[in-house]
């Protein structure tokens, strides 16, 4: 029983650095835009089946195929800023939220359309890595090193950059950022066209380990919403410590039980946290 439980340990861990990265990009644009963007895990989805489409159609290099799946769906976010979010962002809330949920069912009909409801993955023959009576996927040690390199280099950006001080300073105050002369609405691009970049490098750690389907976007989206709620909203170091806790549990619960009743139990920490603690494990509380 211990080796089980050893194996769901290492296993969550590598899945935590990947929702860390796949919460990254949500919290980012929740702390900068102050939108939640409903629809992140079906951009994730998207970016799988362009890689899915020039690796296997059209025989493009797996990494050929992730480079220009960044570069799409990077595009792909410049754009959903443009046509839909600058125009929401003087909108009530439950406008803005009603607005992005329904991309859900555009970005999922669409690819039902374009790639039909089949499973579609990406062939890679990778070994196992066994560490004594601890056995682990080479797709997952890639994914979780990769997500790791990703975040590390957007911390750098953010805190060792104008750049990143424009985005951090847009976060915190916009008004005293324009003051500065920070142009709010260019960061918002910015910061859109990042978050769909990030979607794409998402769906190339992604690839080798999961098929997609049209509904592959749902239960991650609700995953990452999760971890950004449990490390508070807008916080992306409270989002690092959520994934791997969310990666973490869900694991063990997983073995002990199912992945179903690892949803249940991913779910249930996060009303409880809304409950008992609104404003997250790191996040500040607001004053009524």
């Amino acid at each position: 029983m211990e080796i089980v439980f050893l194996n769901a340990l290492a296993n969550g861990i590598l899945l935590g650095g990947v929702l860390a990265l796949l919460a990254f990009g949500l919290n980012l644009i929740f702390g900068v835009v102050k939108v939640i963007h409903m629809a992140y895990g079906q951009c994730v989805m998207l970016g799988m089946y362009v890689i899915y489409t020039l690796k296997v159609i059209y025989g493009v290099p797996l990494l050929v195929a992730s480079a220009v799946s960044v570069v799409i769906m990077g595009v792909w976010g410049t754009l959903l800023h443009l046509l839909v979010i600058r125009p929401l962002l003087g909108a009530e809330r439950l406008n803005q939220l009603l607005a992005l949920a329904g991309l859900i069912v555009v970005f999922e009909n669409l690819a039902h359309v374009i790639w039909g409801a089949d499973l579609r993955g990406v062939r890679v023959d990778l070994p196992i890595v066994s560490l004594g009576n601890v056995f682990l996927k080479t797709s997952n040690l890639l994914a979780f090193g990769g997500a790791l390199v990703v975040l590390g280099i957007l911390y750098g950006v953010l805190h060792k950059t104008y750049v990143g001080l424009a985005i951090r300073a847009v976060a915190q105050d916009r008004e005293c950022a324009t003051l500065m002369g920070i142009n709010p609405g260019r960061i918002y691009l910015l910061t859109l066209t990042i978050g769909g970049a990030l979607t794409g490098l998402i769906a190339a750690f992604f690839s080798p380990i999961y098929s997609v389907h049209p509904h592959f976007g749902g239960s991650f989206t609700l995953m990452a919403f999760i971890i950004v709620v449990l490390g508070g909203m807008g916080n992306l170091a409270g989002g690092f410590i959520g994934a791997f806790i969310i990666g973490v549990v869900t694991s063990f619960a997983a073995v002990i039980t199912s992945t179903e009743v690892a949803e249940i139990v991913a779910l249930t920490i996060f009303i409880l946290v809304v409950l008992v603690r609104p404003q997250g494990l790191l996040g500040a509380r607001r004053a009524r």
